[in-house]
């Protein structure tokens, strides 16, 4: 059956009345979009201050306080999505290994591996020649990265800014065994910085379309999110890392820049089987990361799409979702110079985290690592602090 069609009833030509004047239409439509941005930023400020009264954190004891905190561990993945607990998964399964480096005290594979059943990343793993049992550790590249560039595989591997100072191999040398897993942005040719540009189909929507198309395909996928696929291939690293005969599963960490230093934050809240963690350049005041003000800015006037949370502003700020580590050791690494973080709001809103480790009587587990450089990781201390906490 065919749909019936009708005429138009006004047909085109010049308008019946005379135009309005456009400048006033304007400051109809600027007083309409300002009143809007007021009322939201006013809710999300309300929001932000009654947070801490939502949890129920309880310093009676560890197994107290791991009890407290379940319920929120339990939402916050529920927020992220796609989680599945370990302990429900099918063993991790790898294909089409490759060779990379073979050098005198390591060597280097690349494979694609299986996070569900129908979707896959790759990772780059790096093995001392040294005989085990050593500490694993996943190294976690930051937004538009490579695991090779994070590794230190790279022209500007060792950049004086925005990047990841051979991260990989410098945790290699340490004794660690290491795997960076690949969470997607996009891809086409690649700049000498390793860093994705845009989708050669879309060359026009900038380089951040790659990411925030995956998301909004996310979120319509029942409501979930794009970093929480990259939470469970993230996960996935830690299964390869723990099937490792080398490793000694006790000893797991997670280090990362940027991007990589929130999912060093999330996936360690998340993932119980990471003892110690160091999030660079990422951690901060999360409401005014997110709408400001900052000096180094906020998300809302950026191009990415896949910052913003339901509940991010009312539950899970980076302080509390640092006490979804403890009692656990967490690293927070922050640049004075870095121009995408804010020096001070990160330390701020370490000294809110820090008291979650005080009051159970573990303030060694939670260190603040500054440095006088700007978006960069791997100082000598943070490397320090996860060899202390993973002993």
């Amino acid at each position: 059956m065919e749909p019936g069609y009708h005429e138009i009833e006004q047909g085109t030509g010049p308008p019946e009345v005379p135009p309005p004047d456009l400048a006033g239409v304007d400051a109809h439509r600027e007083l309409v979009y300002r009143s809007y941005e007021t009322y939201l930023r006013n809710q999300l400020l309300e929001l932000d201050e009654t947070r801490a009264s939502k949890w129920k954190h309880d310093y009676s004891g560890e197994q107290a306080y791991l009890a407290s905190i379940a319920p929120m561990r339990d939402r916050f993945k529920a927020m992220l999505g796609w989680w599945v607990e370990p302990a429900q998964r099918e063993p991790v399964s790898i294909r089409d290994e490759e060779m990379l480096y073979e050098e005198d005290d390591f060597v280097v594979r690349r494979y694609y591996f299986e996070i569900f059943s129908g979707l896959e990343s790759y990772a780059v793993e790096v093995v001392p020649r040294s005989s085990g049992p050593r500490p694993g550790l996943l190294i976690q590249h930051g937004y538009g990265g490579t695991p090779e560039l994070a590794c230190g595989f790279g022209k500007t591997a060792n950049g004086e800014d925005y990047s990841y100072r051979s991260m990989g191999l410098r945790a290699v040398r340490r004794g660690y065994h290491v795997i960076a897993v690949y969470h997607p942005s996009g891809y086409g040719v690649l700049s000498e910085e390793m860093l994705d540009q845009a989708l050669p189909d879309f060359p026009q929507y900038g380089y951040t379309y790659g990411q925030n198309r995956l998301h909004r395909l996310a979120v319509m996928a029942g409501g979930r999110t794009l970093l929480g696929l990259d939470m469970m291939a993230a996960s996935r690293g830690v299964d390869l890392l723990v099937s490792r005969a080398d490793v000694d599963r006790s000893r797991v960490g997670m280090y990362g820049l940027s991007q990589g230093g929130t999912t060093s934050l999330y996936l360690a809240s998340m993932d119980e089987r990471i003892r110690a963690s160091v999030a660079s350049a990422s951690f901060s005041c999360r409401i005014l990361q997110m709408i400001g003000p900052s000096r180094a800015g906020s998300y809302l006037d950026s191009p990415e799409e896949d910052k913003f949370f339901p509940d991010l502003i009312p539950l899970f700020s980076d302080g509390e979702v640092a006490s979804l580590i403890a009692p656990r050791a967490l690293g927070v690494e922050a640049g004075e110079r870095d121009t995408s973080v804010d020096f001070e709001k990160a330390w701020y809103e370490f000294q809110r985290a820090r008291v979650h480790f005080e009051k159970l009587g573990i303030p060694d587990r939670c260190e603040f690592i500054a440095h006088c450089e700007g978006h960069i990781p791997a100082t000598a201390r943070a490397f320090a602090f996860l060899a202390e906490q993973l002993m």
